[in-house]
């Protein structure tokens, strides 16, 4: 039941998140006088591939950059990985990517 709740707290979180973006929307001109809902709402990112905002639920990722060109390293550092957070399956699986899924053991 509480993976329930959280997932529709989730879907919700980014209904109010998607409805900022439009400077009418109800939900952004309510969200100004409650204050505790900004308080929640603060802790959003944004999917790395589609933009698109969530909350707590999201797809830990890496992808692979060449260290020499990014540090700007003198010696042959080779690639190292970079965390990236995708909001969905539906990103991850999407094509013209390079993004590999992050798995911990339970």
């Amino acid at each position: 039941s509480s993976g329930i709740n959280a997932e529709y707290g989730e879907l919700c979180a980014r209904m109010i998140l998607k409805s900022f973006k439009d400077r009418n929307s109800v939900l952004r001109k309510q969200a100004t006088v409650r204050p505790d809902i900004l308080n929640i709402l603060k802790d959003a990112r944004k999917c790395v591939l589609c933009d698109r905002s969530y909350l707590y639920s999201w797809l830990e990722c890496v992808h692979f950059v060449d260290a020499k060109a990014v540090l700007k390293l003198s010696n042959k550092a080779g690639k190292i990985p970079i965390r990236a957070c995708l909001c969905s399956y539906e990103c991850f699986y999407s094509e013209n990517h390079n993004y590999f899924a992050v798995s911990y053991p339970s």
